[in-house]
């Protein structure tokens, strides 16, 4: 496991002179496989130059070594148990409650309650912590993919990246959908894209008509699946942020499921998470 502050890559600039340090590091980590995570590093110092804590703006130079140093944060363990799906040495996969933020500030989140619930990982590049490689939002319940190593979270990261990763949710809507339909509708000028199919229909007794459908978001936008939903007329049961009728019981959707391949044994792995009792409307 590396300690902390201890280099984990590094590598010296032979390319792309004059670059900015937030471009030229993309791609060119396994622990920092995105440009989300490149800025992450960087605006908590784990991303140096020549040693030495940069900034996003920093043009590289030839012959530049540039390292990545293990994260010196201490979190705390939130003792709540969570429904472990799946878990070996590199990876985990989690049932996150409804109520639980993935990972942020609190206390009280997935993030904080992993190591309470998953067994350490003894490979040479495990994490201090074991990480979830996505986000759910904090009223969406389901799966959840968690990294145990280094060069597994780099692999997932790619994964997700590459659009590789197949996801599905179920959701109860105000309304009838009859025949599937793909939603092609871009969130905040990026392309975003969700493909719905019924399950059934029924008339409820206090929310009219409703439909229970099968969402698959075939890109990843921040409430991607709540927002198509919404636009197409047909808003999820609970979201009262996207013009749901309130429900009593929270939010109506679910990650059901999700299928990768294992970062090391190249095996698809399919988990499903068990549907809340609350999805059982009559």
């Amino acid at each position: 496991m590396p300690k902390r502050n201890e280099v984990i890559e590094r590598i010296i600039v032979a390319d792309s002179v004059g670059s900015r340090l937030s471009d030229y590091a993309v791609g060119r980590f396994e622990s920092l496989p995105s440009r989300k995570s490149v800025k992450k590093a960087i605006k908590k110092g784990l991303l140096l130059v020549e040693g030495k804590v940069s900034e996003t703006a920093h043009r590289v130079k030839i012959g530049e070594e540039l390292s990545v140093v293990a994260d010196d944060t201490v979190r705390p363990v939130y003792e709540r148990k969570v429904p472990i799906l799946y878990e070996d040495d590199y990876i985990a996969v989690v049932q996150k409650p409804a109520d639980l933020p993935v990972s942020g500030n609190a206390f009280r989140t997935l993030q904080n309650a992993l190591s309470f619930n998953l067994n350490p990982s003894p490979q040479k590049d495990a994490l201090p912590v074991p990480r979830p490689v996505h986000r759910l939002d904090r009223l969406t319940g389901g799966v959840v993919v968690i990294a145990k190593t280094l060069s597994v979270a780099a692999n997932l990261g790619h994964q997700f990246e590459s659009r590789t990763v197949a996801k599905t949710y179920l959701a109860w809507v105000s309304g009838l959908i009859e025949m599937e339909k793909t939603i092609v509708e871009d969130i905040e000028e990026k392309e975003a894209i969700t493909r719905i199919e019924p399950i059934k229909s029924l008339s409820h007794r206090w929310f009219s008509e409703l439909t229970l459908v099968e969402a698959k978001p075939q890109t990843g936008r921040r409430n991607q699946i709540r927002i198509h939903l919404a636009q197409s007329g047909f808003p999820i049961l609970g979201d009262l942020k996207f013009g749901g009728i309130k429900s009593g019981k929270g939010l109506f959707l679910f990650a059901q499921a999700i299928s990768f391949h294992h970062p090391v044994s190249e095996d698809e792995m399919q988990i499903e998470a068990i549907v809340p009792k609350k999805f059982r409307l009559s």
